[in-house]
């Protein structure tokens, strides 16, 4: 025979439950889901996803950009670090050197094309291509995106320049110097 509950035993369990129901909503308020891109779309980031978020799950978890993405820096140097920025800026390479371009983004984008076109720069200031990588980026936040310039026999001597393109509009150019 089973004893029957007393009062504090009976509360003590609707206590218990009550305590599961809500650590499972936090849970449930908590969980990210993701639906699966449509046919002919790319899955590389849940920043073009849309939810319907409850005001009290946004604290949870950082919200995506809604602001339009736009190039805020471009940075030139030799070396990147653990941050993706470039260690120290430099604007004279020798001709055995990786030249790094960095450029910061701030803002959200599903998949923006950013550009970097490197130029040798004549005396008369006439501009030879040397170089060109597109990368798709999709960012939610703040980020950094490397492009690297490099010869396997070394870069000519002379002036150079860098443009970079944020969906094929010209957002911001650099100058540097290779020389010995």
């Amino acid at each position: 025979m089973i004893a029957p509950m007393t009062d504090l035993a009976k509360r003590s369990a609707r206590l218990l439950s009550l305590s599961l129901l809500v650590a499972a909503a936090i849970l449930a308020a908590c969980h990210k889901s993701e639906t699966p891109p449509e046919a002919g779309t790319t899955a590389a980031s849940p920043a073009g996803s849309t939810s319907a978020a409850s005001p009290a799950a946004a604290p949870a978890a950082p919200q995506a950009s809604t602001a339009p993405l736009k190039v805020v820096a471009l940075g030139i140097g030799k070396s990147v670090g653990a941050d993706h920025k470039v260690t120290a800026e430099a604007d004279t390479f020798a001709p055995s050197d990786t030249v790094h371009a960095v450029v910061g983004t701030t803002g959200g984008s599903s998949g923006a094309k950013l550009t970097a076109r490197w130029s040798w720069v004549s005396r008369s200031g006439a501009e030879k291509p040397v170089g060109d990588e597109t990368k798709t980026i999709a960012p939610t936040a703040d980020t950094s995106t490397d492009f690297i310039l490099t010869k396997i026999d070394g870069l000519a001597i002379g002036d150079y320049k860098i443009e970079i393109l944020l969906d094929g509009t010209s957002v911001a150019t650099k100058a540097f110097r290779v020389a010995k």
